[in-house]
């Protein structure tokens, strides 16, 4: 496979999870009572937001359009999923793994496109969810120590 081709299917894969990750954080923060993972959850939605003008820009550099990559790929059932029941495991968990997958799709579109245009776009994003990934470690240990004592005075 080319390495254009290469570049284009993980701009597409990027581009796309930085619209279902938006999903995700803002279904997670409908469902947050403190203002604080709610105020984490938004931003990081506004950020995954603003990942995907970044990535279908570049994405136009190569002729394809962002309507282009949805309309292949929709998926009614990931923009309707919205539950009204409080989930009980860690909400921060899911963030966290989607971030990974997000920062090591990341790295290897950097290690791909060496366009120092690009780089620089590649290089803001990756300081961005790196920040997120150490945000969301904090706020699922926090949570997990929350459960834990609460599971104690239970006992």
């Amino acid at each position: 496979m080319s390495k254009e081709k290469e570049i284009i299917i993980l701009l597409q894969r990027l581009l796309n999870q930085s619209r279902q990750d938006k999903l995700m954080y803002l279904n997670t923060a409908d469902r947050q009572n403190l203002p604080t993972y709610k105020r984490f959850l938004n931003q990081q939605a506004i950020i995954r937001n603003s990942m995907f003008y970044k990535f279908s820009t570049l994405l136009s550099d190569y002729g394809i359009e962002a309507e282009e990559v949805f309309f292949k790929r929709h998926n009614i059932h990931q923009l309707m999923r919205t539950t009204i029941k409080r989930e009980k495991t860690n909400p921060f968990e899911k963030c966290l793994e989607q971030d990974h997958i997000f920062r090591t799709n990341l790295m290897e579109l950097m290690a791909l496109d060496t366009v120092p245009k690009n780089q620089e776009i590649y290089h803001k994003q990756l300081v961005k969810i790196e920040a997120c990934i150490s945000e969301n470690e904090f706020y699922s240990e926090e949570i997990a120590i929350k459960d834990l004592t609460s599971s104690d005075l239970l006992n």
